[in-house]
């Protein structure tokens, strides 16, 4: 096995849809409703963390008919505790997955509306 240079963080850690037995590694009230890997390296270069990513990793508990998967794992040259890093990471996931949930509903409403037949 080989040694990291960092700290790795899969997508269940943020996971607001999973328990802590499930792999939630921060409170229910700070995580967000299915992180996918995408959202997550997305978050990471939101914040300025650098980071290389695997996505084609399952993570251990992850029954085999689970979908997605991978990690990233985040360089920390500020030699922050992982714990602290969850919760800037959870942060910015936050506010993509609140930007990417506006953006569905505004295109929902875009759709409902019918253009009107002029007589």
């Amino acid at each position: 096995m080989r040694k990291r240079d960092g700290i790795i963080v899969w997508p269940v850690y943020l996971d607001s849809t999973l328990t802590r037995a499930q792999g939630r590694r921060i409170p229910k009230n700070l995580a967000a409703p299915e992180v996918t890997l995408n959202i997550l390296m997305e978050a990471a270069k939101a914040i300025g963390l650098e980071f290389d990513a695997e996505p084609d990793k399952l993570y251990p508990r992850a029954s085999r008919d689970q979908q997605g998967g991978g990690y990233i794992v985040l360089t920390n040259p500020q030699g922050h505790k992982k714990k602290r890093l969850l919760l800037m990471l959870a942060k910015s996931v936050r506010k993509i997955v609140a930007k990417r949930e506006a953006a569905k509903k505004l295109a929902e409403r875009k759709k409902g509306k019918k253009k009107r037949k002029r007589k």
